[in-house]
């Protein structure tokens, strides 16, 4: 079991990410919801026993979103189990050079290496036990990074987007396995499939954490009332203001009008001036009370104002317009018997003109992401022909195009033509990084965070005619994977991408690779 009690995260420069939020996970499986930036993976990781606020019953593990970019190119498959050991010993023992330790060690593990490879069946993970992890795909990785979390059966298990990179296949197996753990489990995801096998929700917004107990499509339509009354109460509270500001000049010309009438008539002398003070002090006192009232009134508003909007902007979605092709070429790329020099060995031949759109699917480890690169010439080709009739826009799943140290305001001003600093300003602020917040490393930023910023530099470089999308919907909340999908069916250029996710965008052409025996 897991309670959280009134805590708080602030940044290093002082911004509030989260405060006094509290909540509490029984067993089955809970998942955190909210949009990019807004602080699921770091309230994870702040959940250790010896955060203040935070009670653990239990052992607990943490399984971060980073887990399949950070490749020791020394670890095994079998130490990603947890089994690296054991499996050491095994060898020694059989090759005759056992340590004094050894048989003891081994008293209870003598089946590791028959354990780790049911372990990887049932998994249907097509690796051997010795293959160092740098020879993985990153799906292939994550999974065994899962297995290895899943056989400890800890009482609490974190997990930070678990099916990014998984194939579907590899999904389908992950909400198995967390169907049937004794584990609690909260994870955070933007995965459809995934949020729809969970238990309940834990929704985190600017206000702190929400819990829902509501089937996935229920949860999306309550958020998204919320989000239409959050659209109307600022159109409510900026007229209210409207209308108090036009009453408030009203006022100010009504009392002009009094006292230029009441100058006239002191002027022509046909009253008394004891009488005029008197009627002008009161008009004096009658006027500033309403002004000071009227003033109350709208500062009032403009807070409701304010802190609606901010609102409104949080839960905008991503927002971007691709700059057109500018070449009339039809054909735009042809791959004729080509050989990838990892994955899939089967020749391929397909050809791609400008406007469609050509999904390249396959199990993990199959060569998705290779091939792209072959197409980008990062990677060779084995044998075949590959005729490339334009430059690509490139985006790999590892936003390798980013440089992590620069700050997403110093990324965009280096790399976009001509661009001033007032519209890079107006640009971040259009995927909600302003203020400080577009100051700071991107490697500070939130995974989603980033893909935004890669995404955002994609659409203001000048387009070719064609686009390559390495699982670029990973990361990105459910919001701006919507939004990105429309922005692309919008594109008039060609686009090849890889995703997990069979509806997110329209198809005209598939490629469909298969792992090789290994």
């Amino acid at each position: 079991m897991l309670v959280v009690s009134d805590l708080s995260f602030a940044l290093p420069n002082g911004n509030v990410l989260f405060s006094h939020i509290s909540f509490s996970c029984t067993a089955g499986v809970t998942a955190l919801v909210g949009r990019n930036g807004i602080g699921k993976s770091t309230l994870l990781e702040c959940i250790n026993p010896q955060q203040n606020g935070v009670s653990i019953t239990g052992t607990y593990q943490l399984l971060q979103q980073s887990a399949s970019d950070e490749v020791n190119n020394h670890q095994r498959v079998i130490d990603a189990l947890h089994l690296g050991s054991y499996y050491d010993a095994l060898e020694r023992i059989e090759v005759g050079t056992p340590r004094d330790s050894d048989i003891d060690f081994l008293e209870h593990h003598w089946d590791v290496r028959e354990r780790a490879q049911t372990w990887l069946d049932q998994a249907g993970l097509s690796v051997r036990l010795e293959q160092t992890m740098h020879q993985l795909s990153g799906g292939q990785r994550t999974k065994l990074h899962l297995i290895g979390l899943l056989q400890q059966s800890p009482d609490l298990l974190l997990l930070d987007e678990p099916s990014n990179h998984l194939d579907q296949p590899s999904t389908q197996w992950l909400i198995d396995q967390l169907a049937k753990t004794k584990s609690t489990v909260l994870l955070v995801s933007h995965d459809k499939t995934l949020l729809n096998s969970v238990d309940r929700f834990l929704v985190l917004d600017e206000t702190g954490v929400h819990p829902y107990h509501l089937a996935f499509t229920d949860l999306r339509e309550a958020l998204k009332k919320q989000r239409q009354d959050t659209l109307n109460a600022v159109q409510h509270a900026k007229a209210q203001l409207k209308k108090e500001q036009r009453e408030q000049h009203d006022r100010e010309q009504k009392a002009q009008r009094r006292q230029r009438h009441g100058e006239a008539l002191r002027a022509s002398g046909s009253q008394s001036k004891m009488l005029l003070d008197k009627k002008k002090n009161k008009a004096q006192i009658q006027s500033g009370a309403q002004t000071k009232r009227a003033d109350q009134r709208s500062e009032a508003l403009k807070q409701v104002v304010s802190q609606y909007q901010d609102q409104q902007t949080q839960v905008s979605a991503l927002n971007l317009q691709l700059s057109q092709p500018n070449t009339t070429q039809r054909r735009l790329l042809d791959l004729i018997q080509v050989v990838l020099p990892l994955g899939d060995k089967t020749p391929l031949t397909v050809s791609l003109d400008r406007g469609e759109r050509l999904r390249v699917n396959g199990p993990n480890g199959s060569g998705k992401s290779t091939l792209l690169q072959c197409i980008q010439g990062i990677q060779t080709l084995t044998s075949g022909q590959l005729n490339s009739r334009c430059d690509a826009l490139y985006l790999d799943q590892h936003l390798s195009l980013l440089d992590q140290s620069d700050s997403p305001l110093a990324f965009l001003q280096e790399r976009v033509p001509n661009i001033d600093y007032s519209t890079t300003r107006t640009l971040l602020a259009s995927i909600g990084l302003r203020g400080e917040h577009a100051l700071q490393p991107c490697s500070m930023l939130s995974g989603g965070e980033r893909m935004k910023v890669a995404l955002l530099l994609i659409s203001q470089l000048p387009s070719n005619g064609l686009l390559i999308l390495d699982e670029t919907d990973n990361h990105l909340d459910l919001d701006s994977q919507d939004q990105l999908a429309i922005t692309l069916d919008r594109y008039q250029g060609a686009v090849i991408f890889v995703t997990h996710q069979d509806d997110w965008l329209r198809t005209d052409k598939v490629i469909t690779l298969q792992c090789p025996t290994p």
